[in-house]
């Protein structure tokens, strides 16, 4: 969730909603989504580092543990080529073997282009409903991020196979990339908010300048 301000920032654009049970989806080149109720964290789909969760740009998202051992014994990988291989060259780029750029695969015809926008997909709702469990319900969905602010057609596939939970979009609203893009009969309101990462980080440095200098 990394530039998005949630605990000040979504009341500016959700009012009351925001006080509810919401997951934020960050979508981008760096992807992770989180379940908040009250604007309080209850669970991310990252963990000790970003490689886990979510397929992202270049990262391998969730992965069995063994994968490395076996990279290991197996394939002879030194341990700065798994991290290499992890990090750098997994994800969107592999799977495609085209791009890590979302717009350049929805642009393409390759039907490997396609395979790795299904798993982004697939992988979003997986975690969206993991998310919604550990929050026992869902009021509010975020897109927020380069992918979940821009790529009208990955929120309407997210949202469409999310449909079960209430989640009703507008088709228009969702391609104009309006702030509120669920209809006024959905149970669960969906909002694009957009995310500013520079200013977050400004924030975090200044908060620690503050803190350990005493300013």
């Amino acid at each position: 969730m990394a530039g998005l301000d949630a605990y000040n920032i979504l009341p500016e654009y959700m009012g009351n909603a925001a006080e509810g049970r919401v997951i934020v989806a960050h979508l981008g080149q760096g992807a992770s989504m989180c379940a908040m109720q009250s604007r309080k964290s209850i669970a991310t789909t990252m963990s000790f580092s970003p490689l886990d969760g979510l397929p992202m740009g270049t990262r391998c998202g969730t992965l069995d543990p063994a994968v490395v051992f076996f990279l290991v014994k197996e394939k002879g990988m030194d341990i700065d080529a798994v991290s290499d291989l992890l990090n750098y060259q997994s994800g969107l780029i592999d799977v495609s073997g085209i791009s890590s750029d979302m717009q350049e695969l929805l642009d393409s015809n390759d039907l490997h282009a396609k395979e790795a926008i299904d798993l982004f997909v697939y992988r979003a709702n997986r975690e969206l409903g993991s998310l919604t469990a550990a929050l026992s319900g869902l009021d509010a969905l975020v897109f927020t991020a380069g992918i979940g602010e821009h790529a009208h057609r990955i929120r309407e596939r997210i949202c469409r196979h999310a449909s079960w939970l209430g989640i009703h979009i507008d088709k228009a609203a969702n391609v104009i990339g309006r702030h509120q893009i669920s209809t006024t009969k959905s149970p669960v309101s969906v909002w694009v908010v957009p995310t500013d990462e520079e200013r977050m980080i400004a924030r975090h440095v200044t908060n620690t300048i503050e803190k350990n200098y005493c300013i």
